[in-house]
């Protein structure tokens, strides 16, 4: 009877004990009286200042869409759907402090999805810029890191017809380019990542905001280069494709030759690569570069002279050549950066890791030359639903 009792009581107490949980969970995270205190930063922007000491911070707010405000015929128009809050100081806490005191809203950034980061800025060194967001607590190390052709705080002044909160769009876009290459999201665990290896050039997507302010929108122009802290370079598109080629893992993509007999375009299946690094006799490094492409013919242009049964032969060795070239055009220019973007020397340490104790100091000498051979290998399963380009049908007998 006692045993009874007891086993009661504590079920009792255990459920007593669980009430206060209940009500945390039931309630959810943010209740009215949270939200009017918050403000849910998405996007940061930092640019250079007047001052050179200085740096110009830009945050961009999502407003809350339960507002409305009417319009003189009586119907709802939500207006702007962000907040964008500046100021200069010689750190990101000051400026962040400046920020809150002068705000009757808290700054939340947890939930920032870019860091946006001006070309003249980046050129100047960003070291001392960033290390509030890699340091503190409250910053996401997922943050993705963008260098903006210009002013950064442009994008996120940006009046665009996809998406009403710039910080977003460039969140989903970056995400939907992800799903071809993951060369495209540089979050800030990668960017500074790399600062660590220190033999390897940091990069970031460059993107440029164009248009009317009335109607504007922003795309990628290829990949800023970095040099430790500073800004050297950029990768144009097409040698932005090169450099992901060498980085392997890239599919549904496209890519288009030019031949003598005609214009092929080609959808990309997969890419991948494999590299081997071995020691040279002179101390110099070789690296052989094994791609494997697998794509579909998606266009011709011309080959009206071709026949049908050396087609797909032609076709493969043009697109042999298409990757081989970009791969050794992109390679030309990093070391003429004289920056190890693909992380060589990584792996040499890797493989070398008594040899590399001596390499690491004199890799700004040893980098620019290296040998690299690139093989590829391209599979094209056949030419599509049609056999012939149009030139080809026309000229047949």
């Amino acid at each position: 009877m006692r045993r009874a009792m007891s086993k009661q009581i504590k079920r009792a107490v255990a459920g007593l004990a669980l009430i206060p949980l209940l009500a945390v969970l039931l309630s959810g995270c943010w209740d009215n009286e949270e939200l009017h205190t918050l403000y849910i930063v998405t996007g940061m922007a930092l640019d250079k200042a007047v001052d050179p000491e200085q740096m110009d911070i830009t945050v961009q707010i999502a407003k809350s869409q339960s507002k409305e405000t009417s319009g003189p015929d009586g119907s709802g128009s939500q207006g702007h759907s962000v907040i964008l809050l500046q100021t200069t100081r010689s750190t990101m806490m000051e400026g962040l402090m400046d920020l809150n005191q002068n705000s009757n809203r808290h700054l939340l950034r947890q939930h920032n999805k870019v860091l946006l980061l001006g070309s003249e800025l980046a050129e100047q060194g960003i070291r001392n810029h960033i290390d509030l967001f890699m340091r503190n607590r409250e910053s996401r190390m997922e943050v993705l890191v963008m260098v903006v052709q210009g002013r950064a705080e442009d994008a996120l002044y940006a009046n665009l017809e996809q998406d009403t909160i710039s910080a977003m769009f460039l969140s989903n876009m970056i995400k939907e380019l992800s799903q071809i290459s993951q060369q495209y999201m540089i979050r800030m665990l990668d960017f500074s990542s790399r600062f660590l290896e220190e033999t390897t050039a940091p990069l970031a997507p460059l993107i440029q905001v164009s248009g009317e302010e009335d109607k504007q929108e922003i795309r990628i122009i290829g990949l800023a280069v970095f040099k430790e802290d500073k800004m050297i370079g950029r990768l144009n598109p097409e040698e932005m494709l090169g450099y992901m080629w060498t980085m392997g893992k890239v599919k549904e993509s496209s890519m288009a030759a030019n031949t003598d007999l005609g214009k092929a375009a080609f959808q990309i299946i997969h890419i991948n690569s494999k590299r081997e690094v071995e020691l040279r006799q002179d101390g110099g490094v070789q690296v052989a570069l094994d791609v494997d492409a697998r794509m579909r013919i998606s266009e011709l242009h011309g080959f009206g002279q071709t026949d049908v049964k050396d087609l797909i032969p032609y076709l493969t060795e043009a697109a042999k050549e298409e990757i081989r070239q970009r791969i050794i055009d992109t390679f030309e220019e990093a070391r003429e950066l004289n920056a190890d973007i693909y992380g060589f020397g990584t792996s040499v340490y890797r493989k070398y890791p008594k040899e590399w104790k001596t390499m690491k100091e004199r890799w700004d000498e040893i980098y620019p030359d290296i040998q690299l051979d690139v093989q590829v290998d391209v599979q094209i399963p056949g030419t599509g639903q049609i056999v012939q380009s149009v030139e080809m049908e026309v000229n047949r007998p």
